[in-house]
């Protein structure tokens, strides 16, 4: 599909080739597209907006608008960054940093659907899933591969792992661990997120040892700290464990348990 006539696209729109906008849509002047990207109709993308290449973004979506702040200065210099071959599905809003010169940025690979929102500040990683009507507060970082269901709620500032998955209607208050599955109101830790892990390949041993790890950190006996040090004493340090532990005592909010 072709730019429509009834688009309205600024002229210092910076549009790759083979781009396709659809009917009504508005292009502001700071965006700029990468090659092969297709805008659904009636989908509005302003202030500063860098779309990556072979991206699909639905009709309905708003990109790039103003963060939803209290008193948030609209001179403000901030940005939002969308990835290659990522989609946005239909009414999507994705809002720029709070901050001068910041960044809410949408990785690569991802698949975010319909009425989603990524509030201001937001890091996502590479394919990543978010499911319907799912919203993401400020401040949130979601690593690479994590799948978020439908309808959660997820606290500002909190973490959510390299491939873990949360549970549809999850109240999530705390950093979700990688590799795990956590579901409920207020969320709980699962258990491994065996599913996931397998359809990305990871051997049975690395499986074994990551389901070891967060048995111990479901344990009701051990707090989080003893369980770290049971972790690193009876459990091999190969790469997945080391980041799992790091993980946890990097955390500023505490874990899902």
């Amino acid at each position: 599909m072709p730019i429509h006539h009834t688009a309205i696209i600024d002229p210092k729109a910076q549009i790759g080739k083979g781009v396709s906008i659809g009917p009504f849509s508005i292009i502001g002047p700071e965006v700029q597209i990468g090659e092969n990207s297709t805008i659904g109709s009636h989908v509005q993308i302003e202030g500063k907006s860098l779309i990556g290449k072979n991206c699909e973004i639905y009709q309905g979506a708003s990109l790039g608008g103003n963060p939803q702040i209290l008193g948030f200065d609209a001179d403000t210099t901030s940005s939002i960054k969308i990835g290659d071959r990522t989609q946005i599905r239909e009414y999507v809003t994705i809002h720029r940093s709070g901050f001068e010169d910041g960044v809410t940025q949408v990785g690569e690979d991802c698949l975010l659907m319909a009425y989603t929102h990524v509030a201001h500040d937001c890091l996502i990683g590479n394919h990543v899933v978010m499911v319907n009507y799912t919203g993401l507060p400020g401040h949130i970082v979601v690593e690479d591969r994590a799948f978020i269901s439908g309808l959660v709620g997820i606290h500002q500032f909190a973490r959510i792992g390299k491939y873990a998955m949360v549970g549809g209607m999850a109240a999530v208050r705390k950093d979700v661990i990688p590799f795990s599955l956590v579901e409920g109101y207020p969320a709980r830790l699962v258990g491994l997120n065996s599913v996931g892990l397998r359809r990305n390949d990871f051997p049975p041993k690395i499986r074994t040892s990551i389901k070891s790890a967060i048995k111990m950190i479901k344990d009701p006996d051990l707090n989080t700290s003893q369980a770290v040090e049971k972790i690193e004493s009876e459990i091999e340090m190969i790469p997945e464990i080391r980041y799992l532990v790091d993980f946890i005592n990097a955390s500023s909010r505490g874990i899902t348990k």
